[in-house]
């Protein structure tokens, strides 16, 4: 009996010993897809399509190009109208192009405006193949300012066969080309005097630009290389 009882409360032990069973859901409802991984457009392109992405110009003569085509440029630009210089040698300063900028002792420096002098002249003969332009109005641009001595053209004075001479010291340009006609003169005591104050200097050539009158009676000017617009 004793022993009965013995094998009896060491079963009874093994049954409480024994972890309880847990009924589990499913194991096929318990597993949960991942999220899909981000894809990227391309390498660095924040989602963007490949073709939207820019790529780094590596061919240094294209570059170059690029940068010096704004300066080649020769462009029409509009200054003034033609009722601004109503007859022959009236004259007019206008403002067009700058100089291209550079580098000084405390960063760029921007480049100044120039200043040209137009000029009322006798129109110039019509030019086979110009493609249609309008009739010559007689308009010249030249510089803003006398190269010998930098006394203002405005003041200048227009003779026939556009001959410009500078009312200052008397020098004389042709406005077809810009060629130095007659230099420093010393025709009177203010040409003297001016001679005088530039005497290191040698003669030289005068610019010229190419002009055009539009039929609404504008006036343009065709800028020289290596100038801003």
């Amino acid at each position: 009996m004793l022993r009965t009882l013995s094998a009896l409360a060491a079963l009874c032990c093994a049954v409480a010993l024994q972890p309880a069973l847990v009924r589990t859901p499913d194991a096929h409802a318990c597993i949960r897809p991942r999220a899909a991984a981000v894809v990227m457009k391309g390498r660095g392109s924040r989602g963007l399509p490949g073709k939207f992405m820019s790529k780094p110009t590596t061919d240094k003569g294209v570059k170059k190009r690029m940068q010096k085509r704004d300066f080649d440029r020769k462009e029409w630009v509009a200054v003034c109208k033609l009722d601004d210089i109503p007859e022959m040698g009236a004259t007019k300063a206008v403002e067009a192009g700058k100089q291209p900028g550079k580098m000084g002792p405390t960063g760029f420096v921007e480049g100044g405006s120039y200043i040209w002098c137009l000029v009322r002249g006798e129109p110039r003969p019509s030019r086979p193949g110009e493609e249609g332009e309008e009739p010559d109005a007689g308009i010249f641009a030249t510089d803003g300012s006398c190269r010998a001595c930098q006394f203002p053209m405005t003041a200048g004075s227009w003779e026939s066969g556009n001959k410009f001479t500078c009312s200052c010291c008397g020098t004389s340009y042709d406005l077809e080309s810009g060629e130095v006609v007659e230099y420093m003169p010393k025709n009177n005591p203010v040409q003297w005097a001016a001679a005088m104050a530039n005497q290191d200097k040698e003669p030289q050539r005068a610019a010229v630009l190419p002009t055009r009158v539009s039929r609404s009676g504008r006036v343009y000017v065709r800028l020289p290389d290596n100038t801003i617009i």
